[in-house]
């Protein structure tokens, strides 16, 4: 459509594989916060399979920052920027045994722990 629209534009794109790893992993696309069974992809690079199109692979989040917070914070308080979709039955910290995911950014330890178990870096 753009490329009909604008002469001459060639579409690139940089493929985010920094939680992309494990197929499946969400079972609905909007549901994007800290998804549990996600796993690391592809490491950063610009060795693409079709390099006419994706320019790169690249970790646009770094493995180990929370995408967002739980309603409750690890500390017990209220979250203050919490989202909806970080209670997603997918999000982690929304079942037993697992803790509360801190505010978007923020260090998540259990994570990136899932993370690297989960990772196809190659």
């Amino acid at each position: 459509a753009m490329s009909e629209g604008i002469p001459d534009f060639v579409p690139h794109m940089i493929i985010d594989t920094g939680r992309n790893a494990v197929a499946d992993a969400r079972k609905q696309c909007k549901n994007w916060c800290n998804i549990r069974g996600a796993g690391v992809g592809l490491l950063p690079t610009t060795e693409t399979v079709d390099k006419d199109l994706i320019d790169a692979y690249f970790w646009l989040k770094g493995p180990g920052e929370s995408d967002g917070c739980s309603r409750t914070l690890p500390d017990g308080s209220a979250c203050p920027t919490f989202k909806a979709a970080c209670a997603s039955r997918e999000s982690l910290g929304t079942r037993a045994g697992e803790p509360p995911a801190p505010e978007a950014g923020k260090w998540f330890d259990f994570q990136v722990k899932q993370l690297a178990a989960n990772a196809k870096l190659s």
